[in-house]
């Protein structure tokens, strides 16, 4: 294995692990500890990722980060396993809106590593070529979250999109009609909203009206909605309805939802798909 496909490797797995060892990378990639503490170093000068006594961390997981308010929420395997799905529903060169609460920075991290190749480029660092101006992106991002939009803009090979609003300064989200101005000029091929609860029989909502009203705005503009929410929040509702259950085209939970919530979201047209 060359150094630009571990570099890939490593990179992959600290997007999906956020915190990596250097023993578990060497398990990994079937490779000497020594070279993983090179390879780690050598990431970490080209800022793709940050260096920790016997370990790395990825950057977007670092402390200061504006994915902190939002990824640590949800159980990390958990929320990652969902992630996966979710992305995996995500087609190459697609428009995706997103927007939610505590799974959003998984699935944007799972986007970002998915549509942002990493490839060799001269004196040894990794780079993606740039595009000419008449390419088009490998995803556009349309989102409400600061946060999730200031680190895919990291990724050369996505396009993303802020919906503009007024800024809540603590969840770093764009709320507000200013945000429908720039809407109603958009077309989505997809909206993942990242739900705080879904209802087979109410649907989907928010615990924060604004919140709700802002993903509603982009499921208006959608042709396929995709749901994400941890099995312990289907079931059950919150105060602000964002859409009903008629209007979701795919649930993406953990494995822990019960049968009998899932025959009753399968009964009403959802697609439910199991992390």
């Amino acid at each position: 294995m060359d150094r630009y496909t571990r570099w890939a490797a490593l990179l992959e797995h600290l997007a999906a692990a956020e915190r990596l060892s250097v023993d578990e990378a060497a398990a990994r990639l079937g490779v000497s500890a020594a070279t993983v503490r090179r390879d780690f170093d050598s990431l970490a000068k080209q800022r793709k990722l940050l260096r920790l006594r016997g370990a790395a961390v990825h950057r977007a997981a670092a402390p200061g980060s504006l994915f902190d308010g939002v990824a640590s929420q949800v159980a990390p395997p958990q929320g990652r396993r969902i992630a996966g799905q979710v992305s995996a529903l995500v087609r190459p060169g697609a428009v995706v809106g997103l927007t939610g609460g505590s799974l959003l920075g998984a699935i944007a991290r799972a986007l970002g590593v998915r549509f942002d190749a990493v490839v060799p480029a001269a004196g040894g660092h990794l780079a993606i070529p740039a595009q000419p101006a008449s390419s088009a992106p490998a995803l556009t991002v349309v989102t409400n979250d600061l946060g999730v939009a200031t680190d895919l803009a990291r990724r050369p090979a996505l396009k993303v999109v802020a919906t503009g609003g007024v800024l809540d300064a603590h969840s770093h989200r764009l709320t507000g009609p200013l945000a429908g101005l720039l809407l109603h000029g958009v077309s989505l091929d997809t909206v993942v909203v990242a739900a705080d609860a879904v209802d087979p029989e109410f649907g989907v909502t928010a615990a924060d009206e604004t919140d709700a009203e802002a993903a509603a705005l982009l499921i208006a503009r959608a042709r396929q909605v995709v749901v994400a929410a941890p099995s312990a929040d289907l079931d059950r509702a919150v105060f602000a309805r964002i859409c009903g259950t008629d209007r979701i085209d795919v649930l993406v939970t953990d494995s822990g939802a019960a049968p009998a919530t899932v025959e009753r979201f399968a009964n009403r047209g959802v697609r439910v798909v199991t992390a």
